[in-house]
This record gives C-alpha cells, structure tokens and sequence, in this order.
C-alpha cells in the first residue's frame, strides 16, 4: 500500500492480522490489516469491537450497512467508501442506489427506514453532529430503543475506522474495482 503515514507491520502477529482480514474481507485487507497490526493491542481491541459492532440483532443487516456506508461519505474515508460500497452492494443495495447515497430524497430509490436511517447517519457524521429529536423518535418507533443504540454505535464506529484511515492516509483497497463505488457527501 502506497503513500500509508505507517509502515506494515512485520513478523508473526503481523502475519496473523493479515491471514485474518484475508480470511474475513478478501486479499484487499492485505495492507490495510498489515498497518494496523503495528500495534497488536489495539488490533486485537480493534477486531472484537468491530465485531461486536457488526451484529445487528434489532435493524435489518441491510440497513446497519447502509448506515455505515452513509456515515463513511460523511467522513470522506476513501477506503471505508470503498469496502462499504461492497458491503452494502452484498446486503442488497443496488448500484443505482450507491451513486445516489449522497443526494437520496430525490432519487425516488429509498424506502421510508432507508431514507430515516441515511438522515441518522448523515447528523451523526457531520462535524459537529446534528442530530435531531424527530429523527431519533422515529427511529425509536421503528427499532426500538436497542435499534437506536445499536445503530448508534456502528455509526460513532465507522466515524472513528474512517477518521483513523484517513489520519492514516491508508488508501482504497479495490473492494469496488470494475463496479460502482458510492461518493463522497461533498461530491
């Protein structure tokens, strides 16, 4: 991976971060699971939060990844774009619907939790946040308080994975490469 601010990681846990983001995300998470694992503490904390994070009991899966895709183009984190976009593509969402992420009221191509769930994510992003009470009651009428948790923190998770990435400057994985890749929210 070029033009990484850290250098991989070398030796055995090295080795073993990226047999396992290999394992779990393709050949992409190579050099990305590499820098992480300079420090092995924090990539192991890293690893059980993020999955921990990743089980969504109270929104459907397709939903919790369209949250984190939308909160990645808030923060601009190229390579999260790209890995989200696959993600999301897997959960069901189409490609028409990826390029229309960043402007979605008019696009006519999500539903009503769809469109609730970008407006969450999108508040959350922003710096400062802007969330606001009608949004949260909604979602709380829809999923429950433990959907609205549970989508809070895979979206305060994917602001902190796209802000280390990008601190990082660690680039695309072309987990998207050929297909069609969501925009950033200033695009």
């Amino acid at each position: 991976m070029t033009g990484a601010r850290v250098p991989q990681a070398t030796g055995l846990q090295a080795r073993f971060a990226v047999w396992a983001g290999k394992r779990k995300l393709g050949p992409q998470a190579a050099d990305s699971a590499a820098i992480y694992a300079q420090n092995p503490r924090l990539l192991r904390w890293f690893a059980l939060y993020d999955r921990a994070v990743g089980r969504s009991q109270h929104v459907p899966d397709k939903l919790h990844k369209l949250a984190e895709l939308k909160a990645a183009t808030v923060v601009e984190c190229e390579f999260c774009i790209d890995i989200g976009s696959a993600i999301a593509r897997e959960s069901g969402l189409t490609d028409a619907q990826l390029l229309a992420l960043h402007d979605p009221e008019p696009s006519g191509l999500f539903d009503a939790d769809e469109l609730l769930i970008i407006a969450y994510a999108r508040g959350m992003s922003l710096t400062p946040p802007q969330v606001d009470d009608t949004t949260v009651a909604a979602l709380r009428a829809r999923f429950g308080d433990a959907g609205v948790f549970e989508l809070t923190y895979a979206i305060a998770w994917e602001n902190v994975r796209g802000r280390v990435n990008s601190a990082l400057d660690i680039q695309p994985g072309g987990f998207s490469d050929g297909k069609v890749c969501a925009l950033p929210a200033t695009a």
